[in-house]
């Protein structure tokens, strides 16, 4: 009887994870996605590394259409299973497979977790599974917040002593899906606190330090070049070099603490835990203090860990510590805010431990209503479902830039684009305006601009030259590009508090003054200008306006870049 009830559960677990990914297996490039760090930007560093003349280069190789040529391990970690998916698919079908393997890898480990280490019954573990599979999960991550509850359950297997041989395996193979520098740094801390943990309480520990070095030492093959580079080997100076941290008052520290607390992080790092598992969580830790008069350890301690972290991250924004980081080239390149990453797992972690918590009987129902909300958050967060059914009642911030596969890389103007140009796409270099650089770089064409977290400095200033005029015109502008810098694009004044990286149709107004460097853009060898906004008096900077294109989301002018002004 227990078999056939397994077998019939995990049937209806499997049938929801399918239906969540139906618009991703079914509708193709039809379907949408969050384009923020996907297609804007990952997406196309794997798709231009990955050609014939790049695919088995050496990583200081250089990418010569991307950003008028940029080394090849700026852009992408060749020791990278989505590398390796590049290499056997097609572009559109690789990361069609990367993001269900990504969510699939989040409900097998969180289940194992759930079951093993946390003591929750199989209903509890497969509704947690589920929700932590469906949190939005950014491709360009990797497993690196989502294989955390795989990776968990493995290290806590070694730490009871006697492990399997497969959890050595999982092991080593994380570093291989997930990022060293946004992720990996931070999981190993963690590791070390829990190394740290046991030594206070007098554990064995030479198991967990076996596979602490393990779980470095191939990080540190995987990111050699990146590390040789950090550390002023064979490379260049990063414009990471010039990034600058601006300092806010307390209270507004506060503000971000109550953010990440109630929200996690909205960019890359979005837990969903804000409208029913943390309401459930709090209740259910206040109900059993006033049943029991005591705290629950387990919960305390992680709703403790969860505190620390948000109140961490918000305190690394006020103004003494900010001081202290911009005046250390370190400090002020790496991103210390990013224990945030640890968010989603905790949530869920907490939401096990608060179902424990609830008298037996009633937990079933307790269960059902959870999970029925939780799973209607998820499902409204999925971006194609999102934009067919949810958008028309509830608009969701994190989910403007959010776009089908065929729509935003608009294959078809862009075959008509080249076509009028009539050269071939090696002989000429272009930019864009308010449409990201990585819709021309995924059509094949050779840019100026691009969006990359590391390359060299020289360039940033080179390319700035270009913008200066703009920059001067909007003070948030300026800091967005001389403080920050990873995306070298062509940054023009809005008119808007912050800069919209995607002008698409209806956006842009009739005309608008944008004024760019002649000399600056000749002087990086562009040629072309293809751009979502109508340039009054294009002559000024140089430019002669030779047609007009639209697609579904893009209404496209192209500006040809003449001798001379």
């Amino acid at each position: 009887m227990k078999a056939k009830y397994q077998q019939y559960y995990l049937r209806g677990l499997l049938l929801v994870f399918l239906l969540y990914h139906a618009p991703t297996i079914f509708l193709g490039p039809g379907a949408f996605f969050n384009a923020f760090d996907s297609l804007d930007s990952f997406v196309v560093w794997y798709r231009l590394a990955t050609q014939h003349a790049y695919a088995w280069a050496p990583p200081y190789a250089i990418i010569e259409p991307f950003m008028g040529g940029v080394p090849k391990f700026t852009l992408v970690s060749t020791y990278n299973v989505y590398y390796w998916l590049n290499l056997l698919l097609p572009t559109f079908t690789a990361f069609q497979f990367y993001n269900v393997f990504i969510s699939g890898v989040a409900l097998i480990g969180m289940w194992l977790l759930c079951r093993r280490h946390l003591g929750a019954n199989d209903p509890i573990s497969a509704f947690l599974a589920l929700s932590f599979a469906f949190t939005p999960f950014l491709p360009t991550w990797g497993l690196s917040i989502a294989g955390q509850p795989l990776l968990l359950f493995v290290i806590l297997n070694i730490r009871k002593g006697s492990p399997a041989i497969w959890n050595w395996l999982i092991l080593g193979a994380f570093p291989f899906t997930s990022n060293f520098q946004s992720a990996g740094v931070f999981i190993l801390f963690a590791f070390g606190v829990l190394i740290g943990v046991d030594l206070i309480q007098k554990r064995p520990v030479k198991m967990l330090l076996l596979a602490f070095a393990i779980l470095l030492g191939v990080y540190l093959v995987t990111k050699i070049d990146l590390i040789q580079n950090l550390l002023g080997g064979e490379g260049f100076v990063s414009h990471r070099m010039e990034m600058r941290r601006f300092p806010v008052s307390l209270d507004v520290c506060f503000k971000i603490f109550a953010r990440y607390f109630l929200l996690g992080n909205v960019d890359v790092a979005l837990s969903l835990h804000t409208f029913v598992l943390l309401p459930f969580v709090c209740l259910a830790y206040a109900i059993h203090i006033v049943r029991k008069k005591e705290l629950p350890l387990s919960l305390t301690i992680t709703l403790g860990i969860i505190t620390l972290i948000c109140f961490y991250i918000a305190i690394l924004n006020w103004e003494p510590l900010v001081e202290l980081r911009n005046n250390s080239d370190l400090l002020r390149m790496f991103s210390l805010e990013r224990f945030h990453i640890f968010l989603q797992l905790l949530w869920h972690v907490a939401a096990a431990q608060a179902f424990l918590l609830i008298i037996p009987r009633y937990q079933p129902r307790v269960l059902i209503v959870v999970a029925a909300m939780q799973l209607v958050v998820c499902f409204a967060y999925q971006p194609t479902y999102y934009e067919r059914f949810v958008k028309k009642f509830v608009s969701i911030v994190p989910y403007h830039y959010i776009f089908t596969y065929e729509d935003y890389y608009a294959e078809r103007m862009f075959d008509s684009i080249k076509m009028a140009i009539g050269k071939p796409v090696e002989t000429y270099r272009v930019a864009s305006i308010g449409i990201p650089p990585a819709v021309a770089q995924y059509n094949g064409m050779w840019t100026i601009d691009g969006y990359s977290s590391n390359y060299p400095l020289p360039y940033k200033h080179k390319f700035r030259n270009i913008i200066a005029g703009e920059l001067e015109k909007n003070g948030n502008n300026r800091g967005f590009f001389d403080f920050w810098g990873s995306q070298s694009i062509v940054v023009y004044d809005q008119g808007l508090p912050y800069f919209e990286t995607h002008m698409t149709r209806g956006m842009a107004p009739s005309g608008r003054p944008i004024t760019l460097s002649h000399e600056a853009l000749r002087n990086l060898g562009c040629n072309y200008i293809l751009s979502a906004e109508n340039i009054a008096n294009p002559e000024k900077s140089g430019l002669r306006k030779l047609a007009i294109f639209r697609s579904a989301i893009w209404h496209l002018s192209l500006y040809e870049v003449v001798n001379t002004q």
